[in-house]
């Protein structure tokens, strides 16, 4: 009977660490049954804990801008070098009449590489948001987790059963 209670305790303590968060790549946040969570699910678990859903929020709003200005700056270097290399930047002088021995020249300009430099500069400012999003959020879901933790208390009974037939002892959880 003892190994049947303390089982039956085990398990209700098990069951209540089944609702804590994991983090992995790409700032996706899964439940305790691998199942991937929307950042709504996210948001709806983390309200009761208002540091958690603060730090949360500011992990994947550096997600967001991380990816706008990566995305962005990777946008115009691919631009910028495309039309560059499509257009011809050669111009060729025309004959001059007042100089009967001169013949038409040809003059090349240097291709304009200012959105490359603007794109690569976004792509290196994105760099260290994308690399320092994960930290906030896995600070959000150990905020989370622990405080799951701090917040169990078992809320065991223990009955005492009986009628015309049978005694027993009825525990809940």
């Amino acid at each position: 009977m003892k190994k049947i209670i303390i089982f039956c305790m085990l398990l209700a303590t098990i069951a209540a660490f089944s609702q804590q968060l994991k983090y992995k790549s790409g700032g996706v946040v899964y439940n305790s049954e691998n199942k991937k969570l929307s950042s709504n699910e996210v948001r709806a678990l983390l309200a009761n804990n208002i540091e958690a859903l603060s730090l949360y929020n500011d992990g994947r709003f550096k997600k967001t801008w991380g990816n706008v200005l990566f995305y962005g700056g990777l946008g115009l270097v691919v631009t910028n070098l495309i039309v560059n290399s499509t257009s011809d930047n050669t111009t060729v002088s025309s004959y001059n009449s007042n100089n009967p021995y001169s013949s038409p020249s040809l003059h090349s300009e240097k291709a304009d590489m200012t959105a490359a430099i603007i794109g690569g500069a976004l792509i290196a400012v994105s760099i260290p948001i994308k690399v320092g999003f994960p930290r906030k959020i896995k600070a959000a879901l150990d905020k989370y987790n622990t405080g799951l933790a701090d917040n169990y208390s078992p809320r065991h009974q223990l009955t005492l059963l009986a009628s015309a037939n049978q005694i027993g002892f009825k525990l809940e959880f």
